[in-house]
Order: C-alpha cells, then structure tokens, then sequence
C-alpha cells in the first residue's frame, strides 16, 4: 500500500500506449509503473548508494556501482549443491 504519490504527466503517445496494453493484459498503467518501480528500485538504491560513498569521485562512483550491482547479483544467485 503506497503512502505517498507520485504524479508523472506522460504524451499522448505514452498514454495510447499505456491503454493498448491495459485493453491487452487488464494490467493498468499504475499497476505497470508500479511493478516496474519494484524491479528497478534495487539499482536505484545501488547508484544511489554509490553516489553517496563516492564523495563526487567519477572513478569510485563507477566502481562503488559496479561492485554493489556484483554483490546483487551474487545474493540474487540460488544456491547450488
């Protein structure tokens, strides 16, 4: 359950698109950019992350970002035996 909105005015084009696909998959496009947010929020928090530890370093923002997303990608990996 979201606690605060956010408001992202779309073109005509965005918004034609967005209906095609709801009248396709009775996914709405609230739904959809939801989803989408959930997916992508744990790169966002990586750059963000970076960022911060960075201290304006493009070198060590690169690197700090690269091995946050290695780190992902090794917790996201099953296990195997």
């Amino acid at each position: 359950m979201p606690t605060d909105t956010l408001i992202l005015p779309v073109n005509k084009q965005l918004l034609d698109l967005f209906k095609r696909y709801e009248a396709h998959t009775q996914v709405t496009p609230e739904q959809y950019i939801e989803a989408l947010l959930e997916k992508t929020q744990p790169t966002l928090q990586a750059v963000v992350d970076a960022l911060d530890e960075s201290g304006g370093d493009a070198n060590a923002l690169a690197q700090l970002f690269a091995s946050k997303m290695a780190q992902m990608s090794t917790a996201a990996e099953p296990v195997q035996s």
